[in-house]
């Protein structure tokens, strides 16, 4: 077996500690959740069999990762350290190699067990007695080249990074009968196995990913003979340039400025809670406190009891404040998420305030259409003259009925210089108690901000539901010289069938001075009709 080629895998979470590997992700790095990044996509996210929640799996940006070598001869634990640290040259992270105390990567060279990892953040559920990464085929006689090939690929693991033959953009023409027969004859792989470790895709609702790179040190060699038009790809043993530019861009000099915040930071998905709260410390104090505009960005709610969720900030200070997220009654809140924008008390140019039903109706009377209009602290001008401001809407409060499709629309009209008409409307037999939004105002002039709107319905039918759904964003020619400080998404629209539990994500990729691509996404059996959100980007 000596020749046969040797194959490493990506170890998947075990089941009973997925839901504590989605709390320790997101607490790790609140952008697991809300999943906005820079420039070109990149690879990451949970093994492809999951049915967990669509976390990602990187570290938090600028961190140092203690890296112990459990075992291995002097020259292999020089080889290790070598060519596990050369990812630290293009990303914005550091390796500690120690040799006592509490490891994040523990790293094994055992011949009897192959050659593994666990992905990125997924290492920290495993406990401190059990290694996160293997090697099973180094020995002091190992080529330099397979040194460089194994351990780069493996670390490559414990950063985040999936295998490149897996990639969504992958599009290999496989002979699947020739793939089943090779992997069986080298590996001793079932076709189960093979499927779930060659064939099968992560899904583009859970994973950032670029165009594939046949170069990438995460790629198994791919003989020709195992696809139907002759392609092929050799073994790769150093990082590709593409390697460099997407480790770069995952873990940046500096990050983009995301206010977050999910239950999952708090508790796992699966222990939910009425209330969950995390005190948020601002960068920089303020002169008095500042206001908050709060929006919901992420859901995930029973569907046995009415739909209820809440966020706001309390406890506003000039230097922190509490952001909440709470249920009651009845109702079971698996995980929710939120961002939101804070505002001097005495910006000059933005204005917030919040509208909920509740001011027009008791909750026990609920309505179809609710609309106010709201009338700004001042009015807006441009060049001396009066002028229409750009207004931003987020939901920050639902209560739907069960068993009635959960719908609800929010939306700003009638814009003017000194105030405009928010609505809070539902359709058809849904039964809405309670709707509140924020809104946000700002002089549609103003240089390095902008905002806007999107809906699953820019492409795709409503009545055509779907999992994933995608678009692009594309900024004002001009607005940004570079890539925005932050984008903050929340929703302002939903359909959902009343019949799966209620499950919506938003999230973006490919940020940059030119625009975003955006994300509104459901997962498990969520029948998806519809869902928009509002957006602002600024420098």
């Amino acid at each position: 077996m000596a020749s046969l080629p040797h194959l490493c895998t990506q170890m998947p979470i075990p089941p009973e500690l997925q839901a504590d590997a989605d709390m320790k992700s997101i607490q790790e790095n609140p952008l697991n959740g809300h999943q906005i990044t820079t420039g070109a996509p990149v690879q990451g996210g949970g093994p492809p069999t999951s049915l967990a929640l669509p976390i990602g799996s990187l570290w938090k940006n600028g961190r140092t990762l203690r890296v112990k070598i459990l075992n291995g001869s002097d020259k292999i634990k020089g080889k290790i350290r070598q060519y596990g640290s050369l990812w630290t040259q293009f990303a914005n992270l550091r390796m500690e190699f120690v040799d006592s105390g509490n490891a994040d990567i523990r790293v094994n060279v055992d011949a009897s067990g192959g050659s593994w990892s666990y992905v990125g953040t997924g290492n920290l559920v495993i406990a401190q007695n059990q290694p996160t990464m293997n090697f099973g085929w180094l020995t002091d006689n190992t080529a330099e080249d397979e040194f460089s090939r194994v351990i780069i690929h493996e670390f490559g693991h414990a950063l985040g990074c999936i295998h490149e033959h897996q990639s969504p953009a992958a599009n290999i023409p496989w002979n699947r009968e020739a793939v089943y027969n090779y992997y069986q004859v080298t590996q001793g792989w079932s076709r189960a196995q093979v499927d779930v470790n060659i064939f099968q895709l992560y899904d583009r609702s859970t994973t950032q990913f670029s165009a594939w790179d046949a170069g990438s040190i995460m790629l198994y060699a791919i003989p020709a003979s195992l696809t139907t038009n002759g392609f092929s790809t050799g073994w790769n043993r150093q990082l590709s340039e593409t390697d460099k530019a997407f480790i770069a861009k995952t873990y940046p000099p500096e990050g983009m400025d995301i206010a977050s915040f999910n239950t999952m930071e708090i508790r796992p998905w699966d222990q939910p809670t009425k209330e969950a709260m995390k005190r948020q410390t601002y960068p920089a104090p303020y002169n008095t406190p500042p206001k908050f505009a709060v929006g919901l960005n992420w859901l995930d709610i029973d569907h046995a009891t009415n739909i209820r969720v809440k966020a706001y900030a309390d406890n506003i200070t000039k230097t922190a404040a509490d952001m909440h997220i709470d249920t009651w009654a009845d109702t079971t809140l698996y995980s929710a998420g939120c961002t939101w924008m804070r505002i001097a008390a005495d910006d000059p140019d933005f204005q917030t305030g919040q509208f909920s039903t509740q001011d027009d109706h008791p909750w026990q009377n609920p309505q179809m259409k609710t609309s106010r209009a709201i009338k700004f602290d001042r009015p807006f001008a441009a060049g001396g003259a009066a002028a229409p401001p750009k207004v931003v809407i987020w939901l920050n409060v639902l209560d739907m009925q069960a068993g009635k499709n959960w719908r609800i629309n929010a939306t700003a009209t009638d814009v003017t210089a000194t105030g405009f008409t928010i609505h809070l409307d539902t359709w058809a037999d849904t039964v809405l108690y309670v709707a509140s939004a924020a809104w946000i105002a700002y002089p549609a002039g103003k240089p390095g901000v902008t905002s806007g709107t999107y809906n699953t319905q820019d492409v795709r039918p409503w009545d055509k539901p779907q999992l994933a759904n995608s678009g692009r964003v594309n900024f004002p020619a001009g607005v940004f010289q570079g890539t925005p400080k932050a984008v903050l998404l929340a929703f302002n629209s939903m359909d959902i069938d009343q019949g799966k539990n209620l499950r919506l994500r938003l999230s973006a990729d490919s940020v940059s001075k030119d625009g975003f691509n955006w994300h509104a996404d459901s997962w498990y059996d969520t029948i998806l009709y519809s869902a928009g959100a509002s957006y602002i980007a600024f420098a």
